[in-house]
């Protein structure tokens, strides 16, 4: 427990201003893997690699598996122990009701998860077989209207998993000039009951794929 909560401190003094993740190269183009740049990008990557050899996903990264591109919506450490501090948490708030707890279901590291649970957060973040990339995304949003999201614009993916992502594209204003700043990604798992998450950093290019970075506080079990 004292380890993942330092992990999430440690990470939190390295963020940067909204919560962007450096995606390295100036032009976000890297001549490796997807793999490799997480191995080159250890700060915000480390516990996303250990979380997907423990899932037995490696290989939709690494270009060895039956996916040669991909595009995955990339979980950060963070978020990683943002999760099991919320798992951890909601366990001591059972024990402190009376109910019967086993030391053991607390996750003190990242392979103490279920791989089993990694793997399905995991296959709702890839797209299989595209490359999603924020200057070819239409605009578009998602709204509440009476207790119903309604969508227009935007563009839906099926995912590893096998439902559906809605992604959009959101204009910025720049000092009075309307949708003149900075394009904003977003994205939602097409239920009803889902929120709209908002991507931190986009386009970021490997030999074997995409990463579009969740912001750091990305709740991974509310997706």
């Amino acid at each position: 427990m004292k380890g993942v909560a330092l992990l999430l401190l440690v990470n939190l003094y390295s963020c940067t201003d909204y919560n962007y993740i450096d995606g390295g190269l100036a032009n976000g183009v890297h001549d490796c893997t997807m793999w490799q740049y997480f191995e080159n990008q250890t700060v915000d990557w480390d516990s996303t690699m250990i979380m997907i050899e423990h899932a037995g996903m490696k290989s939709c990264f690494d270009g060895s598996g039956q996916y040669k591109q991909i595009t995955f919506f990339g979980i950060t450490d963070i978020a990683i122990a943002r999760f099991m501090l919320q798992h951890n948490s909601e366990l001591d708030t059972k024990k402190e009701a009376g109910i019967l707890v086993d030391d053991n279901d607390y996750w003190n590291k990242v392979k103490d998860m279920p791989a089993d649970s990694c793997a399905a957060i995991l296959k709702k973040l890839i797209i299989p077989e595209q490359k999603i990339m924020l200057k070819d995304m239409p605009r578009g949003n998602r709204l509440l209207v009476d207790q119903k999201y309604v969508e227009s614009g935007g563009k839906p993916f099926t995912t590893l998993y096998g439902d559906e992502i809605f992604t959009w594209m959101v204009p910025g204003d720049y000092d009075e000039l309307k949708d003149a700043g900075a394009k904003v990604l977003w994205i939602a798992r097409r239920r009803n009951t889902s929120s709209n998450h908002r991507i931190a950093s986009t386009d970021i290019q490997t030999t074997t794929g995409v990463i579009n970075s969740m912001d750091y506080g990305f709740a991974m079990g509310n997706f």
